[in-house]
C-alpha cells in the first residue's frame, strides 16, 4: 500500500515538473530561438541525432549556435569526425569553447596513444599537462632530443608530478638527464612546501651518502632545535646550509627567541652568507611582529637599519610605531622607505599625522591638503583633519553607441543570449575570455554596455583593466535596492554600509563562491548563515539559498546587525569582524586604555582585514553620497577603540 502511494506521488511530481519548467520559461518570456536552443541542448544531452541535426539547421544563424556544436562534440567526442573538430577549432579560435574542446581532444588522442596525431593537432599550450603529453608524443615518435629538452623544465615545474607529467621522470632517468643537483633542488622545494612524502620518494635517487644527509634533515625537520647536533658534522656545505635555514624558520614559528639565539650563535658553523643572515633575521623579526611581541621593535630596527629592509619589514616597523604612538620613530621609519612607497597615500597620511603630533603642523597641513583632493580612505581622513569637504571627483564615461561593438565582438551577442536563458556562469566565462582581446580604447564602451545589461561585476572588472576609476555611477551601482533598503531598516543599519560590504566582498556577483566556501553577494560562510538564520527564524539555509540575492542580503544584514550590537555600535570593529571573525577582532582590541580608530585600523595584524576595513569605509562613504546626495564624515565613525566597545552578549555561541 505504501509503495503504491509512493508511486502515485512520484507520477504526480513527474507530471508537475514540465509544467513548472514551462511556467519558469514563460515568466522569462523566452524567444522562439532561445527556447529552441534549450531544446537543442536537451537533445544533445540525450544524443538524439535526428533532433540535433534538425536544430543545427534551424539555429544556424543564432548567436549561440556554436554552443550546440561545442556541447555535441564535447559529449560525443569519440564519435565526432576529425574534420568537424578541426573546422570548429578554426572557426572559433580564441574562444572558451575552442580552448576547452581542443584540450579534451588532445587528452583523448593521448589516451589512445595516437602520438603522431597528437603532434599534428598540438599547438603551444598554457596547460602543463598538455605540454607534458606533447613531450610523451615526441618521445614516442622518436624525437628524443626535443622531448628531453622540453622535459627537464617541466619536471622542475611541479613538485609532485601530475599523471600526465609522471612519465617524464623515467624518460629523463633513462637518458641520464636527472642530475644530483636537480634532484636535491626538487627535494629542497618539496621540504620548503612541507611535501615530505614527495621529498622521501625523490631521495631514493640520491647516493648512499646523500641519503644519510637527507635522513638527518628529516630528523631536524621534526625537531628544529636538534640542528645544533650537526654543527661539527661533515656534510655537503650547501645541504648543511639549507637544513640550518629551514630549522631556524621552523623554530621561529614557536620560539622566536630560541631561533634568534640559534642564528646568532651558529650561523658561522653552517656556511651562511651575509644575505642568508639578513633573510633569517628578517624572518625572525617578522614572526615577532605578527603578534606584536615586545621584542619586535628592536629586531625590526636591527633589520631595517643594519640589514636589507624589505617592504614588509618597513611596513611592520611603521605599524608598531603607529600602534604605540611613536611619532618620531614613525617619521624615521617612513624616511627609510623607497621614494615611491613614501608617496603612497597611506604613508603620506601617517607622515602628516606624525608631523602633527610632533608640533610640525604647517608641514602636516600641506600634506593633508594634497591628500584631501583624492577620493579615497586616506583622502577622506585627511579632509577630516582639516574639516574640508570630501572630493568625489566624478568623471562619467562618455561613449557614443557602444552597441557598435556587438558587431565587432561576436562574444557580446553570445553573452546577451546566455544571460537571457539564465546561463550565468557560462556568460561570465565568455566575459573573461573577451576582455583580454578588447582594445584598450574600447574598454570603456564595453563597460557602458555591461552596465546597460546590469552586469555589474563585469563593469567593475572592465573599468579596472582600463584603469578608469572616476565614473562613480558605473563603479558603484546600487542593484537589489529593495532588499537592501528593507533589511537596512529592519536591522537599523545604514544601507550604504551594506552596499560597501557587498562591493568589497563580491563586486555584486550573485553566485560567486570563494575557495574558503563563502557564498553570494555578501560572501557568507554557510555555518555563519545557518547560525544567523536560526537566530532570526529564517528557516533552512544551504549553499543554494545563499546564491539567492534576497536571502543572502537578509542573512548578511542580520549578521552585520549582530556584529554592530556586539561591538556597541562601532562599525569599524563590526566591519573587521565581518572579515576576520569576532574572536580575532576581540584579541586585537587593547586590553588597557584605548587607541584612536585610525591607529587601530592600520595596526590590524592581517593585511587582508586591514585593507578590507579601509575599503569598506571608503565605499560606504561613496555609496552614501550616491544614495542620499550627502555623505557622513568618517570622523563620526572613528571613536577610540578599547574594551568598552565589546558588548557582553549573553549569547556565547556567536560564529
Amino acid at each position: 500500500m505504501f509503495k503504491s502511494r509512493a508511486l502515485i506521488l512520484l507520477y504526480f511530481l513527474s507530471a508537475l515538473l514540465p509544467w513548472q519548467q514551462a511556467f519558469a520559461q514563460n515568466e522569462k518570456a523566452l524567444s522562439r530561438e532561445q527556447q529552441a536552443f534549450l531544446d537543442a541542448y536537451d537533445a544533445v544531452r540525450a544524443n538524439d541525432r535526428q533532433a540535433i541535426a534538425s536544430y543545427k539547421r534551424q539555429l544556424k544563424n543564432y548567436p549561440l549556435y556554436p554552443y550546440i556544436l561545442y556541447h555535441d562534440y564535447r559529449l560525443h567526442l569519440k564519435s565526432t569526425p576529425t574534420s568537424e573538430l578541426e573546422r570548429f577549432l578554426r572557426n572559433y579560435k580564441g574562444t572558451y569553447m575552442a580552448d576547452q574542446l581542443n584540450t579534451r581532444w588532445l587528452k583523448l588522442i593521448a589516451q589512445k596513444k595516437e602520438w603522431q596525431r597528437y603532434l599534428k593537432v598540438y599547438k603551444p599550450q598554457k596547460s602543463t599537462d598538455l605540454q607534458c603529453l606533447n613531450v610523451q608524443a615526441l618521445a614516442n615518435s622518436k624525437h628524443t632530443t626535443e622531448a628531453l629538452k622540453l622535459a627537464k623544465p617541466l619536471w622542475n615545474k611541479q613538485i609532485k608530478l601530475s599523471s600526465s607529467c609522471a612519465p617524464l621522470e623515467p624518460l629523463l632517468l633513462k637518458h641520464h638527464r636527472l642530475s644530483g643537483s636537480m634532484i636535491w633542488q626538487k627535494i629542497e622545494d618539496a621540504m620548503s612546501k612541507r611535501q615530505i612524502t614527495e621529498a622521501k620518494r625523490l631521495s631514493k635517487y640520491l647516493s648512499n651518502k646523500d641519503q644519510a644527509s637527507f635522513k638527518k634533515w628529516l630528523d631536524v625537520y621534526s625537531k628544529p632545535s636538534s640542528v645544533t647536533e650537526l654543527k661539527n658534522q661533515k656534510m655537503d656545505r650547501h645541504i648543511k646550509r639549507v637544513i640550518f635555514k629551514q630549522a631556524v624558520k621552523r623554530l621561529a614559528r614557536k620560539d622566536t627567541q630560541g631561533a634568534k639565539s640559534l642564528l646568532d650563535d651558529l650561523s658561522g658553523k653552517f656556511y651562511l652568507t651575509k644575505g642568508d643572515v639578513n633573510e633569517l633575521n628578517r624572518y625572525v623579526a617578522l614572526r615577532t611582529a605578527y603578534r606584536y611581541a615586545p621584542e619586535a621593535k628592536a629586531l625590526l630596527e636591527e633589520v631595517n637599519h643594519n640589514g636589507a629592509p624589505t617592504e614588509d619589514s618597513l611596513r611592520w616597523q611603521a605599524q608598531i610605531n603607529i600602534k604605540n604612538s611613536e611619532w618620531l620613530d614613525l617619521l624615521d621609519t617612513i624616511d627609510l622607505m623607497p621614494a615611491e612607497e613614501q608617496n603612497d597615500k597611506q604613508w603620506r597620511y601617517w607622515k602628516a599625522r606624525a608631523l602633527e603630533n610632533t608640533g610640525q603642523k604647517t608641514q602636516a597641513t600641506q600634506i593633508y591638503n594634497g591628500l584631501a583632493n583624492s577620493r579615497s580612505y586616506y583622502g577622506f581622513m585627511a579632509a577630516d583633519r582639516l574639516n574640508r569637504a570630501y572630493q568625489f571627483n566624478p568623471n562619467p564615461v562618455k561613449v557614443e553607441k557602444p552597441e557598435k561593438l556587438i558587431q565587432k565582438y561576436p562574444a557580446l551577442r553570445r553573452i546577451q543570449e546566455l544571460m537571457a536563458i539564465d546561463w550565468i556562469n557560462t556568460s561570465q566565462t565568455e566575459w573573461r575570455y573577451l576582455l583580454p582581446q578588447v582594445k584598450r580604447d574600447e574598454l570603456q564602451a564595453i563597460a557602458v554596455l555591461a552596465h546597460k545589461w546590469q552586469q555589474h561585476p563585469q563593469v567593475i572588472r572592465t573599468l579596472a583593466i582600463a584603469k578608469k576609476w572616476d565614473d562613480i555611477q558605473l563603479r558603484f551601482p546600487t542593484p537589489h535596492k529593495q532588499p537592501v533598503m528593507q533589511n537596512a531598516e529592519k536591522n537599523s543599519l545604514d544601507p550604504a554600509w551594506i552596499y560597501g560590504i557587498i562591493r568589497r566582498e563580491s563586486a555584486f556577483s550573485e553566485s560567486v563562491q570563494s575557495s574558503a566556501g563563502a557564498v553570494g553577494l555578501m560572501q557568507l560562510m554557510p555555518s555563519t548563515a545557518r547560525y544567523i538564520g536560526r537566530k532570526i527564524g529564517a528557516g533552512k539555509v544551504n549553499t543554494s539559498a545563499l546564491k539567492d540575492p534576497e536571502r543572502n542580503i537578509q542573512l548578511g544584514s542580520a549578521y552585520l546587525s549582530y556584529l554592530k550590537e556586539k561591538y556597541g555600535g562601532n562599525l569599524i570593529l563590526a566591519t573587521a569582524a565581518y572579515n576576520a571573525g569576532p574572536k580575532r577582532v576581540d584579541s586585537w582590541i587593547p586590553e588597557n586604555g584605548t587607541l584612536s580608530a585610525d591607529q587601530w585600523i592600520d595596526s590590524i595584524p592581517f593585511t587582508e582585514t586591514r585593507n578590507y576595513v579601509k575599503a569598506v569605509m571608503e565605499y560606504k562613504t561613496i555609496f552614501k553620497s550616491l544614495l542620499n546626495k550627502r555623505y557622513d564624515r568618517l570622523s563620526n565613525l572613528m571613536t577610540a577603540i578599547g574594551q568598552n566597545n565589546i558588548a557582553r552578549a549573553t549569547d556565547s555561541q556567536h560564529p
